[in-house]
């Protein structure tokens, strides 16, 4: 073969071997694209497994992330709560530090700083004092027209009358304040001291009983206990120090006086003491002689010790005149007073008290407050050997009886204790006694008794006859010395200033709507006679000693018996005369009893007029037209002769049904407290619809006898009968006839005799927190809204704690408003409301209440 042939046998085998391979190729695309389908198939199941394996593993770490995150969450927030924690107590620990560090500066400063740094205190204090004080009054001292501005300033939620007292009680009712906590004795060793200093002199001692008995009736005196000690006729006689028997030498004091002759042994002996006495007779150096020889007799206090004598009395007033008396005889011991009082700069009042103090002279509500101030490292109450609580039965009738009952508890058991007082009535005296461990009741000149050196006037004048007869009185007594005239209200008060003034008679005012360095000012010029003339309410009436007083003038007659003998008691005092002059008039008949009982009770001429208002009063009390007035004690609840109280309102009931009158529920004792009650007006309709009822049902039982008399008979025999009159017919008609013309009679009596229509309200306080009640029931609240509103509040009830069951014949503590008008009791109670919520509000330190700085005392 040639090569030709071969290269063409080569390309012919290449050539079909290219073809081959063509061939296979398109078979086996054809084949790839044969099965291209199910490949691309189970590819996206793959994908779509893997995908769902994706998605599981990524929800799996996200929900453990999200577990994560949030115990992280947890822990966090955890760490941030404790932090905060540990933050408040390190802020807390740094205040407390810091008022350490701000209340011994104040300290260094009381000592080092000379009068005009106290002064600035004093001032500085002092006026946030008068914003709290303005405060408390309230809104109703803007300006002459306080009627419309009170009006308006109180139509919101504090001053609505027809705000529930429910919803009101319970939204103040979280309130948290500071309590003196009771203090355990039994884990307290106190150290013994010595309480009888008394050594009976050879010629008491002699002294028979007989002797002693008819000494005691010639200074009038009673005593009531076992082993009393004989009074004594000197000073000398008493037991006292060297050093105070010089100096009551050098004060002038010749003798004991009644009171101190028999109190002086009683307390200097150890015993304690009530001691019930008239007004000027000595009472005040009667426990202040013996409280110093007490006090003489204990270790010096250090500082940290509290007091060793601890005095409490109702006003600031007393407070500071007792202060003034033991600074007379305190110097000469080398012996620190210091007086605890509202209204003044409690700074000053703190440094003193942390500076150390063996007597302190203080109003109940305050001294609470400074014991609280700081968890109690002003001051304590465990030195507290010798106690005396003066005006004691004020203090109770005022509401002091939480605040006086606590400061007792907190004193060591075996304490010496003495009540004095001019008035001690007996519910108040009950409630003294569990204070007192077997007493000795000394008594002068009867209870509640006007000294008989001062000449009591009481004249019958009509309101437009009072000025003019009081210029006539102020032309003949001017010139003689000081005189004090006593009103009603605070608008009185300011009004008679300023027609005086026009008259030509400079004088000075004093009621309880001014400020602590306003009264204190008031009664330094009254006494050191830059003024002579001074016109007052009743926060003067008690413990104002004045020298040279020689005429007082009751305005406007008192509302009850004690208010008229302490007023009348300031002059005529420490054996010194004096005069008193009372005017009244006929529309205040029903105060005319009590004066006619102080007339007689210290022997003195009951005027004509007088006499007889008082029995024309009397004649309608008796027939039913009249309501006695009350005490003035309303006194803290205690109720007293309940059997007799309920066999007369079962009578009344009785009788009642017998007339065929319903007793009005609204009338109950199931009234509501929330609202004001309408009382007297609604009397005098009673009384004529029991008196209507009784004459139909004489006339209808004298009818019902007659007819019983004529026989029955068969309607066969009704015939006309002629008309005999006859004996039983006749005396049915007369009685008939007898019973309507009674009731006429008694009507136009009625009628002409209404009693006039006075309103009354109560406010539960009971679920208040104590500060708030402590608060509302202080005299420096109540009184000058009792002035400015004319009502009288007093406090009623008992305190009930949260849980326990009131029982049946008990109520809770609540405050009891009486006024002549419904407008009257309305203000009262909104103020009280208003009162009450402020207290909360500071407590709260909620939005609008006044921030009172770092020591705030309510």
């Amino acid at each position: 073969m040639s090569s030709g042939d071969d290269d063409r046998v080569t390309v012919s085998r290449h050539h079909q071997r290219d073809k081959d391979k063509d061939r296979d190729h398109s078979s086996s695309r054809r084949h790839r694209d044969k099965d291209r389908p199910s490949s691309r198939h189970h590819r996206d199941d793959r994908d779509g497994e893997r995908e769902r394996d994706r998605d599981r593993d990524r929800h799996h770490r996200d929900k453990e992330r999200d577990r994560e995150e949030r115990k992280a969450r947890e822990r966090a927030e955890k760490e941030r709560e404790k932090e905060e924690k540990r933050e408040k107590e390190r802020e807390r620990e740094r205040e407390r530090e810091r008022e350490e560090r701000e209340m011994e500066k104040e300290s260094v400063l009381a000592d080092n700083a000379g009068g005009l740094n106290d002064k600035s205190v004093k001032d500085a204090t002092s006026n946030e004092d008068k914003k709290r004080q303005m405060m408390a009054i309230g809104r109703i001292m803007q300006g002459d027209d306080s009627d419309s501005d009170y009006d308006d300033a109180n139509n919101g939620e504090a001053g609505s009358d027809d705000e529930d007292d429910a919803e009101f009680i319970k939204r103040v009712k979280k309130t948290k304040a500071e309590k003196l906590v009771i203090v355990d004795h039994s884990k307290i060793d106190y150290q013994p001291f010595r309480k009888n200093f008394y050594i009976e002199v050879k010629d008491i001692k002699n002294m028979p009983a007989e002797e002693a008995a008819a000494y005691r009736k010639l200074l009038e005196l009673k005593v009531h206990g076992k082993d009393v000690p004989k009074p004594i006729k000197t000073w000398i006689q008493s037991g006292l120090t060297s050093k105070l028997l010089d100096t009551i030498k050098k004060l002038g004091f010749e003798k004991p006086m009644p009171i101190q002759a028999q109190a002086l042994p009683v307390i200097m002996s150890g015993r304690d003491c009530i001691g019930v006495a008239k007004t000027g007779s000595g009472k005040t150096l009667a426990f202040v002689l013996p409280m110093l020889r007490h006090v003489k007799d204990q270790p010096p206090v250090v500082p940290g010790d509290g007091p060793i004598g601890l005095i409490m009395a109702p006003t600031r007033e007393l407070v500071v005149q007792i202060y003034s008396d033991i600074k007379k005889f305190s110097k000469v011991l080398g012996i620190n007073c210091v007086p605890i009082y509202g209204g003044s700069g409690v700074a000053q009042q703190i440094s003193e008290l942390k500076r150390g103090a063996e007597i302190v002279v203080c109003t109940p509500g305050r001294m609470i407050d400074i014991l609280c101030t700081s968890s109690g490292k002003i001051t304590n109450l465990r030195r507290v050997t010798f106690l005396v609580l003066d005006e004691a039965d004020r203090m109770f009738d005022m509401g002091f009886e939480p605040q006086i009952t606590r400061i007792v508890q907190n004193t060591r058991p075996d304490r010496q204790t003495v009540l004095f007082s001019a008035t001690f009535p007996r519910q108040v005296e009950i409630l003294a006694r569990k204070v007192l461990t077997k007493p000795v009741e000394i008594q002068m000149g009867g209870r509640s008794v006007v000294n008989k050196d001062i000449t009591q006037l009481v004249e019958v004048r009509p309101e437009s006859e009072r000025f003019f007869r009081l210029l006539e009185l102020l032309g003949e007594w001017f010139a003689n010395g000081k005189i004090l005239v006593f009103v009603q209200s605070q608008d009185k008060c300011d009004s008679l200033l300023k027609e005086l003034f026009q008259h030509g008679y400079p004088c000075l005012s004093l009621h309880g709507g001014k400020d602590q360095n306003d009264r204190e000012s008031t009664l330094a010029d009254f006494k050191s006679n830059v003024c002579s003339l001074l016109i007052a309410t009743s926060v003067a009436a008690r413990g104002l000693d004045v020298k040279d007083l020689e005429l007082v003038v009751n305005y406007d007659v008192t509302n009850h018996y004690e208010d008229y003998v302490h007023r009348v008691g300031r002059t005529g005092r420490a054996g010194r005369k004096g005069c008193a002059v009372t005017f009244i008039s006929e529309e205040e008949e029903r105060y005319a009893p009590d004066l006619v009982k102080a007339l007689e009770l210290s022997e003195q001429a009951v005027p004509e007029d007088l006499k007889a208002l008082a029995d024309r009063f009397m004649s309608k009390v008796k027939q039913g037209t009249e309501q006695a007035h009350g005490t003035g004690y309303g006194g803290s609840g205690f109720k007293f002769n309940e059997e007799e109280e309920e066999a007369r309102k079962s009578a009344k009931r009785a009788q009642a049904r017998e007339y065929g009158y319903e007793e009005d529920k609204s009338d109950s004792d199931s009234d509501d407290e929330g609202g004001v009650r309408k009382q007297g007006g609604d009397v005098a309709a009673q009384a004529i619809a029991a008196a209507q009822a009784a004459a139909a049902l004489a006339a209808a039982r004298a009818t019902s006898n007659a007819q019983q008399q004529v026989p029955a008979t068969t309607a066969g025999s009704l015939l006309p009968l002629p008309v005999v009159p006859s004996q039983q017919n006749n005396e049915a008609t007369q009685r008939a006839l007898d019973a309507a013309y009674n009731l006429q009679k008694n009507l136009a009596r009625i009628q002409a005799h209404a009693v006039p229509e006075h309103y009354e309200a109560e406010l539960e306080i009971n679920d208040f927190p104590q500060n708030a009640r402590w608060k509302i029931t202080h005299k420096e609240t109540l009184v000058p809204i009792q002035e400015w509103t004319g009502a009288a509040i007093t406090t009623r009830g008992t305190f009930i704690p949260q849980g326990k069951i009131v029982g049946a014949n008990e109520r809770k503590l609540y405050l009891f408003i009486e006024g002549p008008n419904e407008s009257s009791v309305k203000k009262a109670k909104a103020e009280l409301k208003r009162v009450l919520e402020d207290c909360a509000n500071q407590a709260l330190n909620l939005p609008g209440s006044a921030q009172t700085g770092k020591y705030s005392v309510l």
